[in-house]
């Protein structure tokens, strides 16, 4: 644990060689790698950690900051704990976007980055359908309920989402089986001392991520694309090749136009990592070997 401005941060930490920090995207923690950890960890030091408010890294007050200025503060909070004086990084969705800001605010502390799937959708236009994609899932989470909106967030992040997230009923329902396993894995926690496994933290995630993260990240955040532009940081922009015609494929692309910066192509979707992580792996690694030379 590190204790951070308003916030305990969980980290971990495995392997030997040059260190690779990486950043998961919003619900998430360091679960979200856990396969792709071992793969990495023969090449990397790799660590990897629950963002400030999610899962096991506590807020101290709920209402202290958790933009992606913060973030990336906390991300060199990791680095300084052990030690590290520079890093590669590697952030998907919401974790792309606090990458971006390191590259832009933290660059002496990097050795290179990949920003994947960043949703940035301040560089698109204000009635572009990605925002209105967006907009719609937090109005959903205000309206009905977080789980609510997580679930449709869910079928629209997985490669091949199953039925049941694709239709309003559907949705709901799973809503509410989610909310009991929330009630079971508290009830199992208060009586045990364990950690819940990491679906059912994530699942713990849902207020955060659809009531503050998103509308901080997505509709108030403004990324400095001039300090972009002139970063010295040797980094990527990066999307899935599944991940086209979905609200968090374009923003990359203009960036990437905007900026100069190279798009590199992973496959699969926006879960790669999770879904296939031995064909992540495979991508990533000569990625960072080439932001290496």
């Amino acid at each position: 644990m590190i204790a951070v401005p308003g916030a305990e941060l969980y980290t971990e930490k495995a392997g030997d060689g040059p260190a690779l920090l990486l950043i998961s995207g919003g619900g998430g923690d360091a679960g979200m790698y856990e396969r792709i950890v071992p793969l990495l960890a023969r090449t990397y030091t790799v660590l990897s950690y629950d963002r400030r408010g999610n899962s096991r890294s506590r807020l101290a007050e709920p209402a202290t900051d958790i933009g992606p200025a913060q973030q990336a503060a906390d991300a060199v909070a990791v680095l300084d704990h052990y030690g590290i004086d520079r890093a590669y990084v590697f952030g998907s969705s919401g974790g792309g976007i606090i990458t971006m800001e390191l590259v832009t605010h933290h660059g002496r502390r990097l050795l290179g980055a990949v920003a994947h799937e960043p949703p940035l959708i301040q560089v698109l236009a204000a009635d572009s359908p990605e925002r209105r994609e967006f907009e719609r899932l937090h109005q959903l989470a205000d309206q009905r309920s977080p789980l609510r909106a997580y679930a449709a967030f869910g079928a629209m992040i997985l490669d091949d989402p199953p039925w049941v997230f694709r239709s309003p009923a559907g949705q709901t329902a799973v809503a509410g089986g989610s909310r009991a396993l929330l009630a079971i894995g508290g009830l199992a926690r208060r009586v045990t001392g364990r950690e819940p496994d990491a679906m059912t933290r994530q699942l713990g995630n849902a207020d955060l991520l659809m009531l503050r993260e998103m509308p901080t990240f997505l509709f108030e955040y403004q990324p400095d694309l001039a300090a972009l532009a002139a970063s010295p940081v040797p980094w990527r922009l990066a999307t899935g090749r599944d991940s086209v015609g979905r609200p968090y494929h374009r923003p990359a692309h203009v960036l990437a136009q905007r900026l100069g910066v190279p798009v590199v192509e992973f496959p699969g979707g926006h879960t790669l990592y999770v879904e296939r992580p031995e064909e992540f792996v495979a991508t990533l690694l000569p990625i960072l070997a080439e932001l290496q030379r």
